[in-house]
């Protein structure tokens, strides 16, 4: 199965991917025909849930399973490949490596849940990102009739135009929308019990779409891990995987243009990816490369947030930001493009800015303001923090986390949930 996958993928380029991404999906629509959905709800008291997931990032791990754990389950069991920072409450089974070595990461974890469910029986059990793990969730929960849940963590990237533009490696071959896949995605998402999404913006588009029950909740961040303070090191964060979507090479664009206005800015950009090459290499070539740290990938992110006074933010394409929030409750103001749910939390001369994404002169402009003039930035510093607080804390996330997993679906199943405008 593994080679047949890889041959698909990589040899037959966008065709492959479509047979791929359709065959998932197909899969998965013929499991909930057989296994139609009987539950009127998510789970009770002391319940145990199993999720399925990549995480790359620890931080990013914490900040969504954390409020979990102290949403009422009794226990959370993570499903994934590799070990995780520990988290009261939270139990993590990695998949077997010899079983992804013969038969491929994705069903190797869909084993592996199946297992989870049979020996543990979890009242439910929930995806982070539609293919493979909240199909996985989908399959494995239908088939022990349990409750599911998708969380589309990256907005409706994940299934518009069948996935061409999201994070997937698959679905990113198809270079084009396929009308034909996104019907399929959009199929399967309805199956689910409850879909999760970041932001307003994105429970639209399911709502838009004939998906019912969305619940809005963000990531959470630990206020106790962020202290606000004026003296910061660093003008510049970057916080991100290194990949095309994210931009990083338009961040050092606007590093450069930032630093011929004021010389002496410094910048940090945290994170690894496929462009760190292209990245450093492009810092070099406009003059830059003395001005930026590079840390990599590190489980002290926070530290660095505390040290920086503008957070940038150049993606194509986001849900709401983790970082952005965890940047905000640190007290760095948000110069951010102004795509996906991030106007959920940034208020453009309030709290921060959002700039259209290729408006790279606005970007250059508001932050070298922001860098002149100190009232101002303490004033939007003070701001950020506070809606960071009231907008993304760990216990307001995870009090969401409760109200979703524990109250009964209505059987009228009547569109997006609106605990989070």
């Amino acid at each position: 199965m593994r080679r047949w996958l890889a041959r698909m993928t990589s040899g037959a380029g966008a065709a492959g991917a479509f047979a791929v991404a359709a065959a998932c999906y197909g899969f998965s629509l013929a499991v909930c025909r057989l296994r139609p959905r009987h539950s009127r709800g998510m789970c009770g008291n002391a319940a145990r849930i199993a999720v399925c997931g990549t995480f790359h990032n620890p931080n990013w791990f914490r900040s969504h399973l954390a409020p979990l754990a102290r949403s009422g389950l009794k226990e959370v069991i993570v499903i994934t490949d590799r070990e995780q920072p520990a988290i009261q409450g939270v139990r993590v089974i990695c998949r077997p490596p010899w079983l992804a070595a013969v038969i491929g990461r994705a069903p190797a974890r869909l084993a592996c849940a199946l297992w989870v469910g049979l020996r543990v029986r979890p009242e439910v059990f929930m995806g982070y990102h539609l293919i493979p793990n909240s199909l996985i969730a989908l399959i494995v929960g239908r088939f022990l009739s349990r409750a599911t849940c998708y969380q589309m963590t990256t907005g409706p990237n994940e299934v518009d135009g069948g996935g061409f533009r999201s994070d997937n490696p698959v679905l990113s071959r198809l270079r084009r929308p396929f009308p034909p896949l996104e019907r399929l995605a959009l199929a399967a998402v309805r199956e689910f019990d409850l879909v999760v999404v970041r932001g307003s913006g994105a429970g639209r588009y399911l709502s838009e779409r004939g998906v019912a029950d969305v619940a809005v909740i963000t990531g959470s961040v630990d206020p106790k891990s962020f202290h606000p303070r004026l003296e910061r090191p660093y003008d510049l964060l970057f916080v991100g995987q290194l990949i095309a979507r994210k931009r990083p090479l338009e961040f050092v664009e606007i590093l450069a243009e930032v630093t011929r206005e004021i010389p002496g800015v410094r910048a940090v950009m945290v994170g690894d990816g496929v462009l760190m090459r292209e990245v450093r290499a492009r810092a070099a070539e406009l003059g830059v490369a003395d001005r930026v740290d590079f840390p990599g990938q590190t489980e002290e992110v926070h530290t660095l947030f505390n040290r920086a006074r503008v957070f940038l933010l150049t993606s194509r394409s986001e849900g709401l930001s983790i970082a952005m929030a965890e940047a905000m409750m640190s007290g760095a103001v948000p110069v951010v493009a102004n795509v996906g749910d991030l106007g959920d939390l940034v208020r453009s001369g309030v709290n921060g800015y959002l700039v259209e994404a290729d408006d790279r002169s606005t970007f250059v402009r508001l932050t070298s303001n922001l860098l002149r003039d100190r009232e101002l930035w303490k004033r939007l510093s003070r701001a950020a923090a506070e809606s960071a607080r009231a907008h993304s804390s760990l216990d307001r996330v995870a009090h969401l986390w409760a109200t979703h997993l524990h109250t009964p679906i209505a059987s009228s199943r009547s569109g997006v949930d609106t605990a989070e405008r």
